[in-house]
């Protein structure tokens, strides 16, 4: 099974001044998507709501510098 690409550019769709912070959000949302089916796997009662908001509050260390890539 090739593996699978998680990675989604949706930067070329977007060129207006303002579409930076959305970017940013869809991109967490889609991170939250992918990642939540093995999160889930390891822990069945972790909601995706919750999922969602340990990927926003990470993703937000990391970009402080307070977290590694």
């Amino acid at each position: 099974m090739a593996p699978q690409n998680t990675g989604i550019d949706v930067t070329c769709h977007f060129d207006c001044p303002g579409d930076n912070e959305a970017i940013q959000d869809l991109d967490m949302y889609m991170l939250a998507v992918y990642s939540y089916p093995d999160h889930f796997a390891g822990k069945p009662h972790l909601t995706f709501q919750r999922h969602l908001r340990n990927v926003i509050h990470a993703e937000s260390r990391r970009a402080a510098g307070n977290l590694q890539s």
